[in-house]
C-alpha cells in the first residue's frame, strides 16, 4: 500500500513507485494516463468534455468541496492509489487554477488534474440566489448538490461513478473487489448510516441504464429540491407550521434516501414531508390522515420489500480479503465463504397518476417555474433516453417495462464488533480506529481487509478530527499540504486559518516558526494523566514566554490511562503492539495511535485537538498561545532520529553557576524556573537560530513550571489556559471530560 507519510526527511519529495499503488490488482491504474480538464460543467458539451478527459475505462470518481486544502489532499490520496480519474467540483474557477498549480511538480509522473465548476451568476452577471443556477434559495450544503448534479448527469451518460466526499481514503483496490461477485451484481452501492438510512459520503454506481431506476433516483433527488426551493406553495397551503418558517428540512442524503425508497417500492413517496410538517395535527387532518399513519403507509412497505440480510458466497482470493468482525486479528467472516449485504431491488418508479392523500398527495405545483425547466433541460440536453415521467399516466407502461436494478448498503453496523459490507467500504468507528486503516503498519504478511474508508461518526472530540485521522493513519500528503500553504511552516495547523477560509486567507495569519518540545524520555509511561496535563501546562508557559509553538507531547502507549480499564492490571509491559489494538488500547476517544512502526508506536491525546489549543483564531483580538499536535511534531522531526544536540536544549540557569543535571528517568516533579531568567537566557539563541533554520526546535530536558510570569505573557497564558480545554482539563466538569 502506498505510504504517504514520508519519513526520510522534512517534507521530502517521496518517489511514489507505481508498484506500490493498489490499482495494480485490477489494472484500473489511470494516474498519468489522462488528459485532465479544468473548466465549467454547466452545459452538456462542457460536461462531456470533462468526462472524456477524466474517465478511465468509463470509470470516474467525483467529489465536491469548497476548500483547497481538503480537495488537494483528496486528489493526492486517489492519485497515490493509482486512481487518477478524479473530477473535483469546486466553487470558484480560481480554485481550480490554484489546485492545478499545487500539483505542478508531479505533472510529469501523475499527469494533470481535473477540476470543474458551475456558474454562480447568470449571463448578465447577476449572482444566483444560492450560488447555483437551479436553486431559488439555499437548501443544505450547495457543494453537495453540485456533486450530485455532476454524478447524476455522468451516470445518465453511461459512466460508472464513485461519488465520494473529500474525507474518503483508498486502502486497497476497490475495483478488484467490485468487479467480481458478489458486488458486481449491484448497480448502486452506498454507505449505510443506520438501519436503512443513506449516508452521502460514499456511493458507487456501475452499469446503470440511463433510463433505469438508479438514474431516476439520482435525477429525482435534485429535482425535488429544485421544485420546492422554487415553489413551495403546496407545502405552505398544507401546513401553517411550515408556512411560518418555510424551512426545507432536507439535505442531499435525506433526499437520495427517499428516492431509493421510492425506487424500492416502484412508486414515488415523499418521507421528507414528515419532517417539514412535523407534528402539526392540522396538516395531517387536511390530508385525512395522522403523522403515524402517513409514516406507516410510506415506510412500512419499504421495510417489507427490503432484503436486510441477503447472503452471498465469496470465493477464491476475495474470500481471504473479506472481513466482517474487526476485533478479530485474523478477521475471518462469520461463516467462511459467506457475506451479508443489505439489499433492495429497484424499479423505475411511477405514480400511475394516483396520488393518495395518505401518502401526502401531490406535493408540488403542477405549473413548473423557470429554474425547474432549466434543471430538466440540463438532463434533456444530454441527448440520452431518460426515465419516464412518473407523473404522467401515459408513461406508466414504459416505466413498468424498464429492467430492475440492484442497490446495496455497505458499512452496515450490526453491533460494536460486527459490520456487514465493511470489507468493501467502511467508517472510522467500525474499522479505522481498530488499526486497519494504518496500512503502513500492517506489514507484508497481513493483506488489507477493506478497500475504502470514510471518516464519519463517533469521532473523538475536537476541531481537527478528520485532518488528524489522515495524519495518524499515514494518509496525509505533507508535500501537497506544503504546496497548498505555499510555505513549509504553514503546513502545520497552528499557522493556518481557522475555521475554513478562502484560499488566500493564509496570508493574513501570523506565522510562528519556533517550536518548544520535551526531549525524549521526559514524558514517560509511569506518569498519571494529571501529571501529563501538568507537564503540558508547563510546556505551554515556556512556549508563551518564548513566543513559540508548544509541541504537545505524545502519550506513551504503555501508560495506564491509555489502556482499557479491564487490561491495566493484566497487560505485560512493555507492550507488544498489534492490530487490532482496540483489544487493549482505549481508542474510543482516549488515545489515537500513530507512528512509523508497531515497535515505535506513539499515542496522541485528542484533548489537544481543539482549535483553541492549536491556533489563535481571534485575529486582531486577544492573543492566545499556539500548539502543534504530536503527530505533526512527529512529522517535523522525523528526519532527525538522534538525541537533541546540547545547543538546542533550553537554558534554565546562568552559565556562571553549575546548572543542575537533568532529573533521573521517571521524574514527575517540575523544576520551577523564573520567567525573566527563561526569557533572558534563551532570547539570543532563539533569534540566532531563526535566521538560519526554517523551524528551529528547542528542547526541554525536564518538566518545568514557569513562575513569575508577568505583563502580556501572563495574560496570554491565562487566556490560553481558559480557552484550551486540554490545559484546563483538570478543572472541567466531569461530564465534559468523561470521554477524553
Amino acid at each position: 500500500m502506498l505510504r504517504l507519510l514520508c519519513t526520510t526527511a522534512f517534507l521530502s519529495l517521496c518517489i511514489l513507485s507505481s508498484a506500490a499503488r493498489v490499482c495494480e490488482r485490477s489494472a484500473y491504474c489511470s494516474t498519468g494516463k489522462l488528459k485532465g480538464y479544468i473548466g465549467p460543467l454547466d452545459t452538456a458539451a462542457q460536461l462531456r468534455k470533462a468526462l472524456e478527459s477524466t474517465a478511465f475505462q468509463q470509470e470516474v470518481i467525483v467529489f465536491a468541496d469548497t476548500r483547497i486544502s481538503s480537495a488537494a489532499q483528496a486528489i493526492a490520496r486517489f492519485k497515490g492509489a493509482g486512481y487518477g480519474h478524479v473530477l473535483a467540483v469546486m466553487e470558484e474557477p480560481l480554485q481550480c487554477q490554484h489546485m492545478r498549480s499545487v500539483f505542478v511538480p508531479w505533472l510529469y509522473s501523475d499527469g494533470p488534474i481535473s477540476c470543474g465548476t458551475y456558474a454562480m451568476k447568470d449571463s448578465s452577471g447577476e449572482p444566483y440566489p444560492a450560488r447555483f443556477e437551479y436553486f431559488e434559495r439555499p437548501v443544505g450544503m450547495i457543494a453537495w448538490w453540485r456533486k450530485w448534479m455532476t454524478v447524476a448527469r455522468a451516470v445518465a451518460l453511461g459512466y460508472n461513478v464513485m461519488a465520494v466526499d473529500s474525507d474518503v481514503l483508498v486502502l486497497d483496490d476497490w475495483y478488484w473487489r467490485v468487479k467480481q461477485p458478489p458486488l458486481s451484481q449491484y448497480n448502486m452501492l452506498s454507505q449505510n448510516e443506520r438501519g436503512l438510512s443513506f449516508n452521502g459520503g460514499f456511493s458507487y454506481i456501475q452499469n446503470a441504464a440511463p433510463n433505469g431506476p438508479v438514474s431516476w433516483l439520482l435525477y429525482e433527488a435534485l429535482h425535488r429540491v429544485v421544485r420546492w426551493a422554487e415553489d413551495d406553495s403546496v407545502l405552505q397551503s398544507t401546513s401553517a407550521q411550515y408556512r411560518e418558517k418555510r424551512g426545507l428540512r432536507i439535505d442531499d442524503q435525506g433526499m437520495l434516501q427517499e428516492c431509493v425508497y421510492s425506487a424500492a417500492l416502484g412508486r414515488p413517496i415523499y418521507p421528507s414531508l414528515l419532517y417539514m410538517y412535523g407534528n402539526e395535527k392540522e396538516a395531517y387532518e387536511k390530508l385525512g390522515t395522522t403523522e403515524k399513519q402517513m409514516y406507516d403507509h410510506m415506510l412500512n412497505p419499504v421495510y417489507q420489500s427490503w432484503h436486510d440480510y441477503e447472503n452471498h458466497t465469496v470465493q477464491g482470493e476475495l474470500a481471504k480479503a473479506v472481513c466482517e468482525h474487526y476485533m478479530d486479528a485474523k478477521c475471518n467472516t462469520t461463516v467462511v465463504g459467506e457475506v451479508i449485504i443489505s439489499s433492495a431491488i429497484l424499479k423505475a418508479p411511477h405514480s400511475g397518476g394516483n396520488w393518495p392523500l395518505k401518502l401526502g398527495g401531490y406535493p408540488f405545483n403542477r405549473q413548473i417555474g423557470p429554474r425547474t425547466a432549466a434543471f430538466r433541460h440540463a438532463f434533456a440536453d444530454l441527448g440520452v433516453p431518460l426515465p419516464p415521467d412518473p407523473d404522467d399516466p401515459a408513461t406508466e407502461a414504459a416505466a413498468r417495462a424498464i429492467q430492475t436494478e440492484k442497490f446495496g448498503y455497505l458499512a452496515h453496523r450490526r453491533s460494536d464488533e460486527y459490520c456487514t459490507g465493511c470489507w468493501a467500504e467502511s467508517s472510522w468507528w467500525m474499522v479505522g480506529r481498530h488499526g486497519w486503516w494504518h496500512t503502513h503498519l500492517l506489514g507484508n504478511s497481513t493483506a488489507p481487509k477493506v478497500a475504502m474508508g470514510h471518516i464519519w461518526a463517533n469521532l473523538f472530540p475536537g476541531d481537527f478530527q478528520k485532518e488528524m485521522v489522515f495524519m495518524l493513519t499515514g494518509h496525509y500528503d505533507w508535500r501537497v499540504a506544503a504546496r497548498v500553504a505555499r510555505s513549509r511552516p504553514r503546513v502545520y495547523l497552528t499557522n493556518q486559518p481557522f475555521p475554513g477560509s478562502p484560499f488566500t486567507a493564509h496570508q493574513h495569519v501570523p506565522e510562528v516558526r519556533t517550536v518548544v518540545a520535551f526531549a525524549p524520555g521526559v514524558i514517560h509511561a509511569a506518569m498519571s494523566k494529571e501529571q501529563f496535563i501538568r507537564a503540558a501546562q508547563g510546556l505551554a508557559q515556556v512556549a508563551v514566554t518564548l513566543g513559540a509553538i508548544a509541541a504537545w507531547p505524545a502519550v506513551p502507549c504503555d501508560s495506564d490511562w491509555a489502556l482499557l480499564p479491564q487490561v491495566r492490571n493484566t497487560t505485560q509491559r512493555p507492550l507488544q503492539h498489534s492490530i487490532p489494538w482496540s483489544s487493549y488500547l482505549d481508542v474510543n476517544y482516549q488515545v489515537q495511535p500513530f507512528g512509523d512502526s508497531l515497535e515505535q508506536l506513539k499515542c496522541e491525546w485528542p484533548g489537544f485537538a481543539h482549535a483553541d489549543c492549536i491556533c489563535n483564531r481571534r485575529l486582531g483580538g486577544a492573543e492566545v498561545g499556539r500548539g502543534m499536535l504530536a503527530v505533526e511534531f512527529h512529522h517535523l522531526t522525523n528526519g532527525s532520529r538522534e538525541a537533541p544536540p546540547l545547543e538546542n536544549i533550553l537554558v534554565l540557569a546562568d552559565t556562571t553557576t553549575t546548572a543542575p543535571l537533568p532529573p533521573a528517568a521517571g521524574n514527575t516533579e517540575p523544576q520551577r524556573v523564573p520567567y525573566a531568567d527563561l526569557l533572558r537566557l534563551n532570547a539570543e539563541s532563539v533569534l540566532r537560530r531563526l535566521q538560519r533554520e526554517v523551524m528551529p526546535v528547542f528542547w526541554l530536558d525536564r518538566l518545568v513550571e514557569v513562575v513569575g510570569m508577568q505583563g502580556e505573557a501572563a495574560a496570554t497564558y491565562q487566556r490560553w489556559y481558559d480557552k484550551c480545554p486540554a490545559l484546563s482539563y483538570l478543572e472541567l466538569p466531569e461530564q465534559r471530560r468523561a470521554n477524553w
